[in-house]
């Protein structure tokens, strides 16, 4: 039998997730109104700039799991892609919403783009991060407790964003 994982260590595995519960509701909540009621962009094109960066997800994520999967057995950890969307996602994800020109063709483009950057750094931090549960322990008891402490924080991240973004 395993020992109990210590508090700490399952607080520093959630918190991860404040962040995962920020990305995922302040682009749905407020993006398609700060293209169309904010810059100016056609509903449509706005639309399909929310979108694309979604189905990208759909080709991504597989490709993103296998890799981390790879990195995993290689080296033991799955740092460098954890690393890569943790230190890449904030700036894109401020980056989506601070359109350097006054033109709604450009807006869209630029939030287009940034947005799809920001989802693949998502997926890059996201998709390793919720295999770390396996390998925190060999005991499917304490794997619960890490999920539970990642769904605490993840709840915390989307209600604070809710709450917070549109002001």
């Amino acid at each position: 039998m395993t020992a109990a994982l210590p508090r700490r260590r399952l607080l520093g595995y959630g918190v991860g997730s404040i962040g995962t519960g920020v990305f995922s509701s302040v682009p749905g909540l407020l993006l398609l109104y700060y293209l169309t009621d904010v810059l100016g962009v056609s509903a449509a094109i706005a639309g399909v700039v929310l979108v694309v960066p979604k189905a990208w997800d759909v080709l991504l994520n597989p490709i993103v799991g296998a890799a981390s999967d790879r990195e995993a057995v290689r080296t033991g950890r799955r740092t460098r892609f954890l690393l890569l969307g943790a230190l890449t996602l904030p700036v894109l994800f401020a980056a989506m919403f601070a359109v350097p020109v006054d033109s709604p063709g450009f807006a869209a483009t630029w939030a287009g783009v940034t947005f799809l950057l920001a989802a693949s750094a998502f997926a890059c931090f996201q998709v390793p991060y919720v295999a770390l549960p396996a390998e925190i322990s060999g005991e499917p008891s304490e794997r619960g407790r890490a999920m539970a402490w990642r769904v605490v924080c993840l709840t915390v991240g989307i209600l604070v964003a809710g709450g917070l973004a549109p002001s």
